[in-house]
């Protein structure tokens, strides 16, 4: 096969065509070596990739800087049994019941910023599928509202690989692990700080290293979710009838998770040598499973490229699987079903007034979404 098609223009023909190439690859390349690394397309493959641990290793931080904290406590980065031990302790503070009770936060701050959208012309992302999840994830964990322009510079950083500035955040994180572990009050960087496994408590750097794998976790798949729910009410308006009239918030938004995960693709390192589809992946080599050629692939979704509401059985791998499943998966679809309810309720019609931009990967999410939308009656 061929290198990868274009990854610039991946609205219309450039995504449908992005596709089409996924799907020549799960037929004739299952596992393709480009660049020194081992791609994986098909959604068995991909699948076992990410659920087989002790085969491919997520341990990744020999390819950081060495300088690099985000690694120390960094669950995405981390095997069993240290995985295990840092999400007990995770489990233990981000509940069920904890994420629930955020919905009155995160419908009240989905109201207030769909109600400053200037009508003419916004940017989705930034100005609501961005400060959506920031403010409710900085909220949760018991972060200062003043810090937000802080966050967005690290988020940047970390999209860049920027180790000066995940260093700026880790150091400002320990300052605040030790403070709420002193003196803990009622938020999620209090519990992580205070809880224990086997009678043992995580370290005030594995702590600012989980609580800053949440700051910035925490708002990409959700940030991406909101975006790509809100384009297909842009560009389907029968799709868009049928989720005014009928109420179809929560399945628009999981099929828009299924279509377009937050993330194209996850690395992991091959432990040793490994086959998929009848290829030999050597040990120590990079493989990538592409979660967007696995949610697009029939054996796991029949007529996978139709956008259904009505999916009878909607399976895709856009939060992981086995260990690393995320955790904050629940959260990510609570703030999208919040942030589209609060756009149908102000907006009767949506309109895009200029190219969509997209991340590169490894995400390929929606970057910029310029909008105009029409009030009822108007």
């Amino acid at each position: 096969m061929a290198g990868f098609p274009a990854l610039t223009e991946l609205d219309g023909a450039g995504w449908s065509g992005l596709l089409r190439w996924l799907a020549d690859a799960r037929r004739d390349a299952p596992v393709l070596e480009l660049a020194g690394m081992h791609h994986v397309f098909r959604a068995e493959d991909v699948r076992t990739v990410l659920s087989d641990s002790e085969l491919f290793s997520s341990d990744r931080t020999r390819m950081m800087p060495p300088t690099a904290q985000l690694g120390r406590g960094n669950l995405t980065m981390m095997d069993p049994p240290d995985h295990t031990r840092m999400r007990r302790i995770v489990n233990q503070a981000f509940t069920p019941a904890s994420v629930g009770g955020l919905a009155p936060a995160i419908d009240e701050i989905a109201g207030e910023l769909v109600s400053g959208l200037t009508p003419e012309r916004f940017d989705l992302v930034r100005d609501l599928a961005y400060p959506l999840p920031i403010r409710v994830i900085s909220r949760f964990l018991g972060l200062p509202e003043e810090e937000h322009g802080r966050f967005r510079t690290w988020s940047v950083g970390f999209s860049r690989g920027d180790a000066a500035q995940m260093d700026a955040m880790h150091r400002y994180l320990v300052e605040v692990a030790a403070a709420k572990r002193a003196r803990p009050v009622r938020d999620l960087m209090s519990r992580l700080a205070t809880a224990e496994v086997d009678g043992a408590p995580a370290t005030v750097d594995e702590i600012a290293s989980l609580s800053g794998l949440i700051l910035l976790a925490g708002h990409v798949t959700t940030t991406s979710l909101i975006a790509a729910a809100v384009r297909e009410l842009c560009v389907r308006p029968e799709l868009a009838a049928e989720v005014r009239d009928h109420d179809r918030i929560e399945d628009l938004v999981l099929e828009a998770l299924r279509t377009r995960p937050a993330f194209a693709q996850v690395t992991r390192i091959a432990a040793g040598d490994a086959t998929l589809s009848g290829v030999t992946v050597p040990a120590g080599a990079l493989v990538s499973a592409w979660i967007l050629s696995a949610n697009h692939d029939p054996r796991l979704n029949p007529d996978p490229e139709r956008f259904l509401l009505d999916r009878p059985a909607r399976r895709h791998l856009s939060f992981g699987h086995g260990v690393h499943y995320c955790l904050g998966g629940p959260l990510a679809q609570l703030e999208a079903v919040a942030a589209v309810r609060a756009v149908v309720r102000r907006f009767a019609r949506l309109t895009v007034l200029a190219p969509v931009e997209f991340h590169p990967l490894p995400t390929l999410s929606i970057r910029r979404l310029v909008l105009a939308g029409q009030a009822y009656g108007a």
